[in-house]
């Protein structure tokens, strides 16, 4: 069972980079602590029953390492939110290149879907100030491009289910379920792109089942 198998490989990063700390020695980078976070799912991941899924458990954390010196500088002390957020952002650049819907990012336009969002959908809104907030350091270590890209994600993800995320916004003493729902979004949004995405892909002559693993990279 997956409760056992984290019982039994507890994630101790936060509490390795205190004790070092103390202990006066150098401290860890983020590369180290995302190595550190890995092995402790490995139980995991050997549980896990296809060659395909282990491969998608590496993508995982390879995507993640794809930006690791931005992420080190978010200051996260959980590392696995950084490795989750590292991920669902290059995920969301993946997929745009394989979607049909072009997007342009520039300041302008941003500041207008703020404006947008601020007007209507305030419980959104406050999402995105959050995760933006949540988020400050690995945003503002980005390149320009990157960083605008992001921000537009950021946007995307908090403008949607505007229903479900009013209800846990103005629930009291639902931090830790704040912080989540963003990630609980992002996933929920990029599933229908996928799908979408695998409708476009598919081989109407044989029939080819694809998957996201065939057109996804590392």
């Amino acid at each position: 069972m997956v409760k056992n198998i984290h019982r039994d490989t507890p994630r101790k990063a936060f509490n390795f980079v205190y004790f070092i700390e103390q202990m006066g020695r150098t401290i860890p980078s983020f590369r180290q602590l995302l190595e550190i976070e890995k092995l402790d799912w490995s139980v995991f991941k050997k549980q896990l029953p296809t060659k395909k899924d282990k491969q998608a458990f590496d993508m995982i954390f390879e995507n993640a390492r794809l930006y690791t010196a931005y992420l080190g500088n978010a200051v996260n002390p959980i590392v696995f939110e950084s490795v989750i957020m590292g991920s669902i952002f290059h995920n969301y650049k993946e997929l745009l290149l394989h979607s049909k819907k072009g997007i342009k990012v520039n300041e302008d336009s941003l500041k207008e879907e703020i404006e947008s969002l601020t007007e209507n959908n305030p419980e959104g809104k406050k999402l995105f100030d959050r995760t933006c907030k949540k988020w400050h350091g690995l945003i503002h270590s980005l390149h320009k491009d990157d960083r605008e890209l992001l921000l537009k994600m950021i946007m995307e993800i908090c403008g949607s289910h505007k229903e479900c995320s009013s209800k846990i916004i103005n629930i009291e003493d639902s931090k830790s379920c704040i912080d989540y729902l963003f990630f609980l979004l992002a996933m929920i949004q990029q599933q229908h792109k996928i799908k979408d995405i695998l409708l476009n892909y598919k081989d109407v002559n044989n029939e080819k089942k694809i998957t996201l693993l065939d057109f996804i990279g590392g």
